[in-house]
């Protein structure tokens, strides 16, 4: 594997016309937009490219935007549009079958997500074919550790997940919270049947693809630059589409990178057949 240090994230981006971005750990930890991230994406909107904000929220984009600009003063010129885990998920329920009839296991924070679901949800789990998982119910004070009980209970129902967010952990400010996938993982762990929607998954870049070519633009793979900062997730999900990528580094590995040389030994731990060529910086 070979490490390409990126000195100039700007610089990097004219090489392309669509810039697929991370938000949580590269635009912002939850609790503040990062400058080196605003400046970034005003000079690549004033070239006139295209940014797509690329999320594993189990949310609607729409509640997305309202944090970011709303709460964390994000100018809302300085994207094209913002594609969740979320959206992608509900497009799913709503279109293919899963199941008649959903249990939701997640905060009340995501009841914005259910009221686009078209089918119906259970009020206990018995009554329901699938389980919905959007997260933790309290993630500042519980882990995936308060939750053996339910997943047992799943796992005797025989009962599949749908996962609306694969990320395991994000850190919220310098806190570890524990997310949906964690949950997911500890469920398939058990011998649970989980299906996950959003990064590293094909459908979300699918769908934001096509929703640039709606128009008949003609905007190809190769067009397009996806920078994010979880090998699981974004590095991955970028290989698996075939689409370039940047690695942060300052993002949810930062604990874990001490010196710049070691990104090849925590790059193969999470991905095994990661291509040679990684472009890394430390900041976007």
């Amino acid at each position: 594997m070979k490490i390409h240090n990126i000195t100039d994230s700007y610089k990097l981006s004219n090489s392309y016309s669509v810039i697929l971005c991370d938000l949580w750990g590269v635009v912002h930890n939850g609790k503040e937009i990062f400058e080196k991230s605003k400046v970034f994406l005003e000079r690549v909107k004033e070239d006139g490219k295209k940014i797509v904000l690329i999320s594993n929220a189990p949310r609607p984009n729409s509640m997305v935007e309202d944090q970011l600009i709303n709460k964390l003063g994000l100018n809302k010129n300085l994207y094209d549009f913002i594609v969740t885990s979320g959206d992608i998920t509900v497009n799913f329920l709503n279109h293919k079958s899963f199941g008649k009839t959903y249990y939701h296991l997640g905060p009340m924070k995501d009841k914005d997500l259910l009221s686009n679901i078209e089918i119906n949800q259970a009020e206990e789990l018995f009554q329901a074919d699938f389980v919905l998982c959007t997260g933790i119910d309290d993630d500042e004070l519980e882990t995936v550790n308060d939750y053996k009980h339910i997943l047992n209970d799943m796992k005797k129902l025989k009962l599949p997940m749908v996962c609306a967010n694969p990320d395991k952990i994000v850190y919220r400010g310098e806190k570890k919270i524990d997310c949906a996938g964690a949950l997911a993982f500890n469920y398939e762990k058990m011998g649970g049947i989980v299906k996950y929607f959003g990064k590293p998954y094909n459908e979300i870049y699918e769908y934001i693809l096509n929703r640039l070519n709606i128009n008949n633009e003609n905007i190809l793979k190769k067009d397009l630059l996806a920078i994010g900062d979880s090998f699981s997730t974004d590095i991955l999900g970028a290989n698996n589409f075939n689409i370039d990528v940047l690695f942060i580094r300052s993002g949810i590995h930062k604990n874990e990178i001490v010196l710049n040389n070691e990104i090849e030994k925590i790059a193969k731990n999470y991905l095994p057949n990661l291509p040679i060529k990684l472009l890394t910086s430390e900041y976007l």
